[in-house]
């Protein structure tokens, strides 16, 4: 998702979208760009939404500041 989506839905992130129970299936978070950039900068933007699903935001950037 874009962050002109996420804007337009006013939702704080991606993990919010209803649209989608798997994100995998979002066109705009789960294309080309993203996996090159998830590639260079061993990033798991799905992985990281779906958690923050699980847990919520707090506990997620609690998670990360270990």
């Amino acid at each position: 998702m874009s962050r002109g989506c996420v804007l337009e839905r006013e939702i704080a992130t991606c993990a919010e979208c209803t649209d989608f129970k798997n994100l995998k299936q979002c066109r705009k978070l789960n294309n080309l760009i993203a996996k090159i950039f998830g590639f260079i900068f061993r990033s798991n933007r799905i992985g990281n939404l779906e958690r923050i699903r699980e847990v919520a935001v707090e506990q997620f950037a609690r998670e990360m500041e270990r």
